[in-house]
């Protein structure tokens, strides 16, 4: 779809095309939002000998995801097991259907990116 964005081009309207087109290839549902957390990995805490902090280690931010959207192929997002975007590979852990006689059907994933893992 093309639009025309006017005044404070600051603000990203939208999914990149190219990035909704191939998740829906890759996993059957055309996503209408993305939700992305990130947090590390892991951490790790050494306390001095009053129980204190005294160091403290923070691992790399894995992105816990929510995808929600229409679903274009729905045995394809039953299977689906990740999909590639903006350069991270996100792992599928959940997947959810809705149906409604009031709306096409939606569909929800759920999963996590990891630094470390590229496949």
């Amino acid at each position: 779809m093309a639009f025309t964005q006017k005044g404070n081009t600051d603000y990203t309207f939208g999914f990149n095309s190219a990035g909704a087109a191939a998740i829906a290839a890759s996993v059957g549902l055309k996503p209408q939002t993305l939700s992305l957390s990130y947090e590390p990995e892991f951490t790790s805490e050494a306390q001095d000998e009053n129980g204190e902090v005294a160091s403290v280690v923070i691992g790399q931010d894995k992105i816990n995801f929510t995808m929600n959207g229409y679903i274009t192929d729905e045995d394809l997002l039953k299977e689906s097991k990740s999909f590639t975007y903006d350069g991270r590979f996100f792992i599928v852990m959940g997947r959810k259907v809705d149906t409604s006689n009031t709306e096409f059907t939606k569909g929800e994933l759920t999963g996590m990116s990891y630094a470390g893992i590229t496949t």
